[in-house]
């Protein structure tokens, strides 16, 4: 632990030397920050030469080209496809995309969409209300569930008015319906490719045919993908034909590519070359305001685990304000004090949870270990400073007695042990790093995390089981009071935060992009979903 104080101290002296960012105010509307200035969408200046290709580069391809199957990001699947309505990344509001109007019956039960006419697939068929059904038919299939089949279990069906209508209809009254079709899940399928492809669509690059301002043309799995603008995009062409996106799984070499002009923008990089970036000529970082979380989830299953107190114990045991305050806080991130991203609808602090080693060795005590017990912990290198967050979380699980050892996985090894159907199969480790945020930006996504439904856990992977968290969940979605429907989601956090943990919270994250000055119009929202169609860089 000397060794861990002293490192702790060191890393604590260089942030005072480099400074802090400024936290953003909760719940604010997404902002783009390039140095101190916002960037707004540049117009094209006609005596200026722009490129007719962007590089991109990022550190993981997409596990599938289909939001109804697609676990990996949120990235590049709404360049490809679009939904009934989206999130507009520069406002932070929600507007129609698929749909140009919507409304909902008197009793709340029924929701009907107008479709924009003209909407034409990438191979230039026409969307109508049959595409949008047979979108809806495949993820509402309980007998053949997708991955998110349960976590749209709030919609009943989907139903065709005439070719360009349709109603969706819920078996009680949603306060969270629009913001769940923000779900990646509700992207719209050609109807054709459903028949086609059917749980292989997605997968290769000939099973993938969206109405977004992108067409996918080229798909080298973990090593490029190629965008090219739509021209048939009912919201205009984009700005660039090309966009470039190059799989560069180490966050070094993306920086080297960026700064050696083999890229023109670089995502997920290393703090140090953030910050210096930041500062050096010719380049410039974009923070935008993010949804998400990173965490360690408990595994529920593990035999220790499965014990409340063990979990608590867990929590008193590490320092994780200063953990965090060491790895993240010189890019402005904070230490996480609700299950929630304060950027959320529904967020409710809990305070951040305290540092108390000697009241978690009583806990383990009462749960039965005084001598502790042996864990792994499961991390993913691609997680900003994962190894290290690892390493320092089981210095301080030591002290307490809990002998933790890190078991380095590869992708491959982190997404296939998130396909188990069975409880705790193939999955021997206590705890294991993660990312989460509702793509909904609403409250009622915490149902995908706390839930469990039948034999399967969908996005709980942790196996998390709380009966009182399971009715709250439901009462909340169909409440329709927004203050009461607030109360419901503050005790939820109440109880999944520390009284009963799902996991132990880090940081909460923004979304940093690193890119040269030549570059403008690039936007994310807050799910971290990039927005290429304004973007331009200016020729050398």
């Amino acid at each position: 632990m000397k060794k861990l104080l002293t490192f702790v101290m060191a890393a604590m002296m260089l942030l005072s030397v480099v400074g802090c960012a400024k936290q953003p105010e909760p719940a604010a509307p997404a902002a783009t920050e390039s140095g101190n200035d916002i960037t707004a969408e540049a117009p094209a200046d006609a005596d200026v030469e722009y490129k007719d290709t962007l590089v991109y580069v990022t550190a993981s391809d997409q596990n599938y080209m289909d939001g109804q199957m697609n676990n990996t990001n949120e990235a590049i699947l709404r360049s490809v496809y679009s939904s009934l309505v989206r999130k507009d990344a520069a406002t932070n509001e929600l507007v129609g995309d698929l749909a140009e109007d919507w409304k909902v019956s008197d009793d709340g039960l029924t929701w009907t969409f107008y479709l924009r006419k003209g909407v034409k697939f990438h191979n230039g068929k026409e969307l109508t209300a049959k595409d949008v059904k047979a979108s809806y038919d495949r993820l509402l299939n309980t007998e053949d569930p997708v991955r998110y089949t349960s976590t749209m279990s709030i919609i009943k069906e989907c139903q065709i008015i005439d070719d360009y209508t349709v109603t969706l209809s819920t078996a009680e009254p949603s306060a969270a319906l629009l913001p769940n079709l923000l779900h990646r899940a509700n992207t719209i399928l050609d109807a054709d490719y459903i028949e086609k492809y059917g749980k292989d669509l997605g997968l290769t690059l000939e099973s993938v045919n969206g109405t977004g301002p992108f067409k996918l043309t080229t798909w080298n799995i973990d090593e490029l993908m190629v965008l090219e603008a739509n021209e048939d995009y009912y919201g205009g062409v984009p700005a660039t034909k090309y966009i470039n996106i190059e799989i560069v799984p180490e966050a070094s070499s993306r920086a080297i590519a960026l700064e050696t002009g083999a890229a023109d923008i670089a995502g997920g990089l290393a703090i140090e070359d953030i910050l210096r970036l930041k500062e050096t000529e010719g380049f410039k970082v974009d923070t935008f305001m993010g949804n998400g979380t990173h965490l360690y989830q408990f595994n529920c299953a593990n035999e220790y685990i499965a014990n409340t107190k063990v979990r608590q114990a867990i929590i008193y045991a590490v320092d994780m304000e200063t953990i965090v305050a060491t790895l993240y806080g010189a890019k402005g991130e904070s230490v996480c004090d609700a299950p929630l991203n304060p950027n959320i609808w529904g967020y409710s602090s809990q305070g951040v949870a305290p540092y108390d080693p000697e009241y978690a060795k009583q806990l383990l005590s009462e749960a039965g270990y005084p001598d502790g017990f042996e864990m792994s912990i499961m991390v993913l290198p691609s997680y900003d400073k994962a190894t290290e967050s690892a390493e320092l979380i089981v210095q301080y699980l030591k002290e307490v007695g809990i002998n933790a050892t890190i078991d380095i996985v590869e992708k491959a090894v982190f997404n296939g042990a998130f396909t188990a159907t069975k409880k705790g199969e193939n999955f021997p480790w206590g705890m294991f790093i993660m990312g989460q945020g509702p793509g909904t930006l609403d409250a009622d996504g915490m149902r995908r995390y706390y839930s469990i439904e039948g034999e399967t856990n969908a996005n709980n992977y942790g196996w998390y089981e709380n009966e009182e968290v399971d009715r709250l969940l439901k009462e909340a979605a169909a409440e329709l009071d927004e203050a009461k429907r607030l109360a419901l989601y503050d005790r939820i956090q109440e109880i999944v935060w520390l009284e009963d943990p799902a996991a132990m919270w880090m940081n909460n994250r923004n979304n940093f992009y690193c890119s040269t000055d030549k570059v403008s119009g690039f936007l994310a929202d807050a799910r971290n979903a990039l927005d290429f169609t304004q973007v331009r860089v200016i020729a050398d």
